[in-house]
């Protein structure tokens, strides 16, 4: 497994080691003080950049967080999402735009984010984590797709995924760890993926998981249009079958 998941230039090129260094993301004024990301210009692979698909997710949840509630302008009456996952996260840049989210609306105390990659790519995701000063409420970790997930990652309230696949042969792997995280009857975790069409392989996967989940385009958000533009689409994923533990 650890193959798989070690090496992410096979199947989508890695783009030219460039803006290496600290990037200051402010969404438009949206986010302040400013995300501010450390990348490693590619060195360690895709995963070491800030990505268009994750560029459109967290511009998503500045535009449907208004006020002081996570997501609150997308979520059913009454909904609260405290418990946050992301998947494939490589610089982090999803999650740490949550991170500094909850801190803006005064919700630090009340909102965890973990934000998961390849054992590799844990001490950039921790850079950027000191570097935005969310220690408190952010944590970086390896996750594995596919392994049995930790008992903390059973009772998630939204899980996030931006460009976060690198090796066509990880699709299935992401298949399961998504399984996993929804198969509880009685609550639902959100599921938002973003990515930028390229292969084959993508809407393959897609339509795969359809067996078990309804794949929702998202469409409702100012530069949606604009995004179409560059092929970058975000979905949700609405588990349908849940095996009864």
């Amino acid at each position: 497994m650890d193959s798989i998941f070690g090496s992410f230039g096979d199947l989508v090129a890695t783009r030219p080691i460039e803006h290496l260094g600290c990037q200051d993301l402010s969404f438009g004024g949206q986010l302040q003080p400013p995300l501010k990301v450390v990348e490693d210009g590619g060195a360690s692979g895709c995963g070491g950049k800030i990505w268009t698909a994750g560029e459109l997710l967290c511009e998503y949840i500045l535009e449907k967080s208004p006020g002081n509630e996570l997501l609150g302008a997308s979520l059913p009456k009454g909904g609260h999402i405290s418990k946050v996952l992301e998947l494939g996260s490589g610089t982090g840049v999803v999650g740490l735009c949550v991170s500094l989210l909850a801190q803006q609306h005064h919700l630090s105390t009340d909102t965890h984010i973990s934000i998961t990659d390849i054992g590799g790519l844990v001490p950039l995701m921790q850079s950027n984590i000191d570097v935005n000063d969310v220690n408190g409420n952010t944590n970086a970790t390896e996750l594995l797709w596919g392994e049995p997930l930790f008992k903390e990652y059973r009772d998630i309230d939204l899980v996030l995924a931006a460009d976060c696949v690198y090796l066509e042969e990880a699709f299935p792997l992401l298949e399961r760890t998504l399984l996993d995280l929804t198969d509880q009857e009685d609550s639902q975790p959100i599921v938002l993926m973003a990515y930028r069409r390229r292969r084959k392989a993508d809407r393959k996967f897609f339509q795969r998981i359809k067996h078990n989940f309804d794949v929702i385009e998202v469409s409702d958000f100012s530069r949606h249009s604009q995004y179409l533009k560059l092929r970058t689409h975000l979905f949700q994923l609405v588990r349908t079958h849940v095996h009864k533990q």
